[in-house]
């Protein structure tokens, strides 16, 4: 309610202002000053007209080609999968990420073996507990076909030298080994812990869990700002296969023609955005 007020007052009060501004010659006056005239000379100016309207032209077509390329990427099947499976890798790090015990620091005291067993107990602990929900992250994050994204984003926006994003691919780049890497290490070691129970190997498979953490979240991070940048929104894939699962079934759909199938995706697809478009009508004055 409060916004609604304060929108209407201020809407009032500049038609009111402009209304006297107006009765009492404001703009009149404003036209008639000398920077104006020259704004007119310049304008008029052949030459400048046409270096304005080429500046003006590149600008158009690079914003263009930037808004045709992400809705193109988004609508290919193979690319629309990888960034499906990215964004609930995101989620799963999300989910569990806060829970990662925070690790001590060494206070000189203690003996510097114990506090290394400590910290270690604590993250196997840890892996133990949520190792379903970092295995489905670490699989989505680092999965092998995120490479077809990758280099077809490279293709998409290499030609209008877009160094931002190329800037964020470099850093997903640079952390993918890490991620591909060290998780297979982890459940290396995870099984010749449980086999030996070596304390050894528990504080290796510690540090390692430790170290894959931090890789973890930085990679979610520069996968999310990735996804930012090519403003995929899941709530119309999510909402869209609630609606599809909820009206046809499976074991049915199947048996269908593609023609039948395709037919039913598109008056799904129809439903679902006007779904979001009543969504934002009828919360357009909340945050």
């Amino acid at each position: 309610m409060y916004r609604k007020v304060m929108f209407s007052l201020m809407l009032l009060s500049l038609i009111l202002l402009s209304l006297i501004a107006w009765k009492v010659g404001v703009f009149t006056a404003i036209v008639g000053l000398p920077f104006f005239s020259l704004v007119e000379k310049i304008v008029t100016n052949t030459y400048f007209s046409g270096v304005a309207c080429s500046i003006i032209a590149v600008i158009i077509i690079y914003k263009w080609q930037v808004l045709y390329s992400k809705r193109k990427l988004k609508q290919d099947f193979r690319c629309n999968e990888c960034i499906e499976g990215i964004y609930d890798g995101i989620e799963a790090v999300r989910k569990y990420m806060p829970l990662v015990p925070e690790k001590e620091k060494w206070d000189r005291v203690c003996d510097y073996e114990e506090f290394r067993k400590k910290n270690a107990k604590k993250y196997i602990d840890f892996y133990w507990e949520h190792k379903g929900d970092i295995y489905i992250a670490n699989l989505t994050l680092s999965y092998k076909g995120n490479d077809l994204l990758i280099d077809s984003i490279q293709s998409c926006f290499f030609i209008n030298l877009n160094f931002k994003l190329l800037g964020i691919l470099n850093h997903v780049k640079n952390r993918l080994p890490n991620l591909r890497n060290k998780y297979p290490e982890i459940d290396k070691l995870a099984k010749e812990y449980i086999e030996s129970a070596s304390e050894d190997i528990m504080i290796q498979l510690g540090e390692t869990l430790d170290s894959y953490f931090v890789d973890a979240r930085c990679m979610a991070d520069y996968w999310q700002k990735l996804l930012d940048y090519l403003e995929y929104d899941p709530t119309f894939v999510k909402l869209f296969v609630k609606t599809y699962n909820a009206r046809y079934k499976f074991e049915d759909d199947i048996k269908l023609p593609v023609t039948v199938r395709n037919s039913q995706a598109i008056d799904v697809e129809r439903e679902v955005k006007k779904a979001i478009l009543r969504y934002k009508i009828r919360n357009f004055w909340k945050k």
